[in-house]
C-alpha cells in the first residue's frame, strides 16, 4: 500500500490532472482494506484465534487502551494510521472540489 501511495502522490505533484484522481482512489482503497482487516473487528467483535492473534503479534506495541480479551482494541500506530488516511483523503476530495 505504500507502494501504491508514493506512486500516487508522485502523479499527484508530477501529474495533477490525472494524479488528482488517482491518489484519492489509492486512499479510498487503503482505507477500505484497513476497514475490512482492523475496523470491522474492533466494531462488529472478532473470533477468539484472531483476537488472541492480534493481542499476540501487537502486545509490545503502545496501546491508548489496553488490549483486551473480549474486544479487539487497535494499538497507536492503527490509530494514527487510520486518521491519516483519513485525513489525507479528506484533504483530496477538498482539492478536487476546490479545483
Amino acid at each position: 500500500m505504500l507502494c501504491l501511495y508514493t506512486a500516487g502522490g508522485l502523479l499527484f505533484w508530477l501529474l495533477p490532472a490525472v494524479g488528482k484522481w488517482v491518489l484519492p482512489a489509492v486512499l479510498l482503497f487503503w482505507a477500505a482494506v484497513q476497514f475490512l482487516c482492523h475496523w470491522y473487528y474492533t466494531i462488529f467483535g472478532a473470533s477468539e484465534k484472531k483476537l488472541a492473534g492480534y493481542n499476540r503479534c501487537f502486545k509490545d506495541t503502545i496501546h491508548l487502551f489496553p488490549a483486551s480479551e473480549t474486544r479487539l482494541i487497535p494499538d497507536l500506530y492503527h490509530i494514527v494510521l487510520h486518521l491519516l488516511i483519513l485525513a489525507n483523503l479528506v484533504l483530496c476530495i477538498v482539492n478536487i472540489i476546490r479545483t
